[in-house]
């Protein structure tokens, strides 16, 4: 019998499973409510030069493999762009290098020459800074349509526009959900809602606290070329799509903010990171275009949430959602549809929602 599955959130998390799912034989069908995800507001960095735990480091750098796997089958808006950072300077920056190749991450130490040479229009670049040359640049919104319609072309459904209010219980099992449209039922739940996430399994008693980790960020008007790759720097983290738009999340450390709340209004917020990005990149100007509000999916003790969190119902929230989603994919489905094996206990072993029990 195909096995029936709901996966609640048509982000790039949800989509990705439900595509991996779809492949693996079953039977998905996404639910999404429409309103604005976490995933179309990302800055759009793929990368492992941030991590939080040594495990976290091996999920997200394996994540970067899934999306090569990925990339062959279908065709990804992603450019392995590299990143060129110098967030750290002197010691720490060594300790940064040391601890990343020990790890067996691919990283540089470069100069300010080599910093010229890699992108020319940088003014007053640091002395030294880290090149990543394999990490990764996707468009949000285009990667979340890209997996959402492959997994349809491969035959899963989708419904669009309606909210999940809860999920069913049958027994001491979850059975399905109900919807601002019915109840649907299902063999297996996937809760991959981001910051909903917390409130539709605390419907069935299963706990998954969350931080509240809002961001703003900002687009240009199109800009003639003048980046190459990402730039990590002290004010702010940076990158240039291929229409020539400029993008910056406000925060001068955005993956590492932990800040709750946000003090400043959009637009004084997006005119300070501006003001910053003038003194390495003077043409990119003080203009903007457009401000986003993303809130992040965060977990409570910031690390991602994968695996069974009761039987029936399977999550997976988690932030960097863009860099995680290929290999969350990979793993849960083949979890989902076929149980655990050896390689997806190993890594996901500190990912399980049973930590908050």
């Amino acid at each position: 019998m195909v096995q029936h599955i709901v996966v609640v959130g048509a982000g790039v998390i949800g989509s990705a499973i439900a595509l991996k799912a779809q492949e693996r034989g079953a039977r998905v069908t996404l639910v999404d409510a429409g309103a604005a995800r976490a995933s179309d507001a990302s800055f759009g960095w793929i990368n492992a030069s941030f991590y939080l735990s040594e495990d976290h480091f091996r999920l997200r750098s394996e994540g970067l493999e899934a999306y090569r796997r990925l990339s062959r089958d279908l065709d990804l808006p992603l450019t392995r762009a590299g990143c060129l950072s110098w967030e750290f300077a002197g010691e720490e920056l060594a300790r940064v290098h040391g601890e990343l190749t020990g790890l067996g991450y691919p990283v540089e130490r470069v100069d300010a020459a080599r910093m010229a040479d890699l992108e020319p229009a940088l003014q007053g670049a640091p002395e030294e800074g880290l090149l990543f040359q394999t990490e990764a640049v996707a468009e949000p919104a285009a990667l979340v349509r890209a997996l959402g319609a492959a997994a349809l072309a491969r035959g899963a459904r989708a419904i669009r526009g309606v909210a999940v209010t809860g999920l069913v219980m049958s027994g001491d099992r979850v059975s399905g959900v109900d919807t601002t449209a019915g109840r649907i039922e299902a063999d297996m739940v996937v809760v991959a809602a981001g910051t909903a996430s917390e409130a539709v399994l605390r419907s069935a008693g299963i706990a998954l606290p969350m931080l509240p980790r809002p961001a703003y960020i900002l687009e240009t008007p199109p800009r003639p070329r003048m980046l190459n790759r990402v730039l990590a720097t002290t004010g702010g983290e940076v990158r240039q799509r291929a229409d020539g738009v400029i993008v910056m999340p406000t925060s001068a450390a955005h993956q590492r903010d932990d800040a709750a709340a946000l003090e400043d209004a959009p637009g004084e917020a997006a005119d300070a990171a501006l003001a910053r990005l003038q003194e390495v990149l003077p043409q990119a100007g003080r203009d903007w275009a457009q401000v986003r509000l993303a809130h992040r999916p965060m977990p409570a003790d910031g690390l991602p949430v994968i695996g069974a969190a009761a039987p029936g119902v399977y999550a997976a929230t988690m932030h960097s959602g863009l860099t995680l989603a290929a290999i969350t994919g990979e793993l849960a489905a083949q979890e989902i549809c076929e149980g655990p094996s050896n390689t997806s206990t190993a890594m996901l072993a500190q990912f399980r929602p049973q930590r908050f029990a």
